[in-house]
């Protein structure tokens, strides 16, 4: 291998969660390098290669990583030039892949033959949710395969071929598989005469070779440059690092005064979160006995103890876990700033070595998710309850995204499972471990990250697929929050296509869960927050409601 096959192949052998290497001027060699390494990661879930320069080779390398990798999910090499024998490779892989959920293939000029090899993948393929196809010189024949396909695979929920030469015949036959289950988009299709078509060919295979030959001169060029970005980025995450330091001792807050203003205002604590040794923590939980376990997440468990003064819940971060120290770092710094009834105060914690302890306030209902699971045979959530949640959840997250006026917060990995209920049922947020900062961000800037973390269905198409984060990134996860509390189902992409085809047919009732006996003014409520929901699962940010905005709604 050369230098940047090595540099590939040793970033990703050793990624975990999602990887983006879109736009990098990637080929089939270096393609291969990413495959090898590929097939030994057992942590990566999501790589992104879009835009690059892979072709069949390329293509036919990461499939037959694809036929022994047990962790991927989401594959997107859209913008490449894989081709009809790429399409074929990445088909025989997803006959016997078990585990990729999101496939992204468009605009990889795969024709009739590469649509024809996957569809005869997706008649014995299970995992596959959404498959992406537009903009690849599809023809009738090709959709007529597709339309086959889809009358015997009863798990593909979503499949995009718009933008391709599909005529009424097509159309239709993708039109009348008797599929319910799968959600097709068909738009923009466009159809040439052979003379149109012949001169469109030759005016594409001559910008290719002009294209191919200017990334030539510029992959030389683009090395260079590697070295120099990589660099900067180094110094401007020191940079970062020291900024959020500094408004991090001027912003802190005193959450540790019992008496917490409801208003959500902030002010400095007088000193930092209090340290406490870890033996005090060892001995409470008789030495993080089983008896004392609350709960166990991605970075941890957490425990219940009594210490000197109320009940507290402690954090134990996995010691093994590199990116557990991560987490702790960014909780500690991020809970050290706020003060709100929303959001969960932090107390006290202790490092000594590898061990490391977050102590929070005590809520002895549990998560959110907890109590619409009825875990333990509790009761249901009545009505009023969920909404009064809905409004706490938008109220602290507001709080979180205004609090600080020269930086924006992202939480990152708001979901039922981190929103936690008091005695009296307020709900606060938590977990605040994936948590970025950015400066001066508008509802129309954003902030790009390459690696994506947390729970994916509550993720909105921009941070999932391109790594985008704006103020609307946490908006798309409330959305999601807002269909549990509904319909008290776990949270699919399902649940929102579902929803929207409950609410256009105005069968939403059928979806609702259960245990709910609403009132007529009950019904208006619950009529509001279905609307609410779908417009912050909205795939466009820009049509997303503000935080703000959700509050005025929720809590008038």
């Amino acid at each position: 291998m050369n230098q940047r096959q090595r540099e590939l192949y040793d970033m990703v052998k050793s990624a975990s969660g999602t990887l983006h290497l879109n736009d990098k001027q990637i080929s089939d060699i270096e393609t291969q390098a990413i495959a090898e390494a590929l097939k030994v990661n057992t942590k990566l879930t999501g790589l992104h290669l879009a835009e690059n320069r892979i072709g069949a080779a390329g293509a036919q390398a990461i499939a037959e990583a694809l036929k022994v990798n047990k962790t991927l999910t989401l594959l997107n090499l859209h913008n490449n030039q894989i081709g009809a024998a790429g399409a074929q490779a990445i088909a025989a892989a997803l006959k016997v892949n078990a585990t990729l959920t999101w496939v992204y293939l468009w605009a990889n000029q795969i024709g009739d033959t590469g649509a024809t090899a996957i569809a005869e993948a997706l008649k014995v393929n299970k995992p596959l949710k959404e498959l992406h196809l537009s903009k690849n010189q599809i023809g009738d024949a090709g959709a007529q395969a597709i339309a086959e396909a889809l009358k015997v695979n009863k798990t593909l929920t979503r499949l995009d071929l718009h933008n391709n030469f599909l005529t009424n015949t097509g159309i239709n036959a993708l039109k009348q598989t008797g599929n319910t289950i799968c959600n097709s988009s068909l738009d923009n299709q466009r159809v040439p005469s052979p003379a149109n078509f012949q001169i469109a060919a030759r005016a594409a295979a001559s910008a290719a070779i002009e294209n191919l030959q200017l990334r030539g001169k510029l992959a030389t060029k683009n090395q260079e440059l590697q070295q120099l970005r990589s660099n900067l980025a180094a110094k401007d995450q020191e940079l970062t690092a020291k900024d959020l330091e500094l408004k991090s001792a001027l912003d802190r807050i005193d959450v540790l005064e019992h008496n917490q203003p409801t208003d959500g205002s902030a002010s400095n604590f007088d000193g930092p979160v209090p340290q406490v040794p870890l033996a005090t923590l060892v001995s409470a939980t008789n030495n993080f006995a089983d008896d004392s376990l609350l709960g166990e997440g991605a970075f941890g468990r957490v425990y219940g103890a009594s210490l000197p003064g109320p009940r507290v819940a402690i954090k134990k971060l996995s010691a093994e876990s590199k990116q557990g120290s991560v987490e702790f770092k960014s909780e500690l710094d991020s809970l050290s700033k706020f003060r709100h009834a929303n959001i969960i105060a932090i107390l006290s914690y202790a490092e000594e070595g590898d061990e490391r302890c977050l102590v929070y306030e005590f809520m002895p209902n549990g998560s959110v998710r907890d109590r619409l699971d009825r875990k333990s045979n509790t009761p249901p959530l009545t009505w009023s309850q969920r909404h009064g949640i809905a409004a706490d959840v938008a109220r602290g997250m507001h709080y979180v995204q205004t609090a600080f006026p020269d930086h924006a917060l992202f939480h990152l990995d708001l979901k039922t499972d981190n929103v936690l209920l008091d005695e009296h049922f307020n709900a606060k947020v938590s977990d605040f471990g994936l948590v970025r900062a950015a400066q001066h961000l508008d509802e129309k800037s954003y902030l790009r990250t390459q690696t994506v973390q947390g729970t994916a269905v509550y993720m909105c198409p921009e941070f999932l697929i391109d790594g985008r984060m704006t103020v609307k990134t946490d908006v798309y996860a409330f959305g999601m929050i807002l269909l549990e509390l509904l319909t008290a189902l776990k949270p699919t992409s399902r649940l929102k296509l579902d929803t929207r085809k409950a609410v256009k047919t105005q069968k939403f009732v059928e979806m609702l869960d259960s245990a709910l006996k609403p009132t007529e003014a009950e019904q208006q409520s619950i009529t509001e927050i279905v609307t609410l929901a779908l417009e912050c699962l909205d795939d466009d940010a820009d049509e997303r409601p503000s935080f703000g905005r959700l509050l005025a709604t929720l809590d008038p």
